[in-house]
């Protein structure tokens, strides 16, 4: 009986160990894997927000500032950022004198200030000229050019006399015609008629030549460019616009190189002058553009 008691116990003892925990342990093992990703060259840049809406907006006032954020949501370094509003395919008849706000566009009270400025400039804005005589005026300073059209440049609540003189071939596009504005409001005198700050006029270089332009160096419009159109009958004042037709003068929104998920914040506001009827302005597109 012993004998069999203890060839049982050792039977017990051998099925312990064989089943211990202890074996799993020696039993355990790890591996690794390594990880490569590689991301593809891709320029893409995002504006938010995607809409914006000015409304009731007292003629002669401004709507109010609101942020434009741009973001560099490529993959590589953009530099060079510069934009435009279509006031030119929005605004193609000369809305003076009507009572449709729709023949307005509004590119033209679109204003913007970048993070570099401390003042708001126009993307795109027409002024067309003036059909009838402007009284008491004085057109001297056109010294080289003939006066061919006259109208006023309208900055919200105040009023400024501007006159063009076409050169020899009677064209405004040409090299050698003449921008000249006055840097005082308008109050129907003549030594509030009197343009006073003068520029010559080159052709843009980049077809379809239809522009000749100037960078205003002094006045109200200092920092802006103004471009003539070849008939003289309309003059467009803009900054940030490097289009084709607009490269040779202006500058960039931003020129520093902003790296993948880097941001700019734009400030945008709309100046509305007085004489435009109430209603909606036809609506217009804001593009910003970047070299990678």
């Amino acid at each position: 009986m012993r004998t069999t008691f203890n060839i049982i116990l050792i039977i017990i003892l051998l099925s312990l160990l064989i089943f211990t925990p202890t074996s799993l342990i020696v039993l355990a093992a790890s591996n690794t894997t390594e990880i490569d990703v590689n991301v593809s060259s891709f320029s893409q840049i995002t504006l938010y927000p995607n809409y914006l809406n000015w409304t009731n907006i007292i003629a002669g006032t401004a709507g109010g500032h609101k942020n434009i954020t741009v973001k560099n949501t490529g993959s590589v370094n953009v530099s060079a950022i510069y934009g435009w509003v279509n006031t030119l395919e929005k605004e193609t008849i000369r809305p003076y004198g009507s009572s449709y706000s729709e023949n307005y566009s509004a590119g033209g009270v679109l204003t913007i200030m970048n993070e570099t400025e401390s003042k708001y400039f126009y993307l795109g804005r027409i002024e067309w000229n003036w059909t009838q005589d402007i009284s008491s005026h004085d057109w001297s300073a056109l010294t080289t050019s003939t006066p061919i059209s006259w109208g006023y440049f309208r900055n919200m609540s105040n009023d400024y006399v501007w006159v063009l003189g076409n050169f020899t071939g009677g064209r405004c596009n040409e090299t050698g015609a003449q921008f000249s504005y006055e840097t005082d409001i308008d109050l129907g005198t003549t030594s509030t008629r009197k343009p006073d700050n003068t520029f010559t006029l080159t052709t843009i270089t980049n077809a379809p030549y239809e522009w000749a332009y100037a960078q205003i160096t002094s006045g109200t419009l200092t920092g802006h460019c103004i471009a003539a159109f070849y008939n003289c009958q309309k003059l467009f004042i803009y900054n940030f616009d490097k289009r084709s037709n607009f490269t040779d003068c202006g500058e960039n929104l931003y020129n520093a190189q902003l790296s993948p998920g880097g941001t700019i914040i734009l400030r945008a506001d709309a100046w509305v002058p007085r004489g435009i009827p109430a209603g909606n302005l036809t609506r217009a597109t804001l593009t910003i553009e970047a070299a990678a």
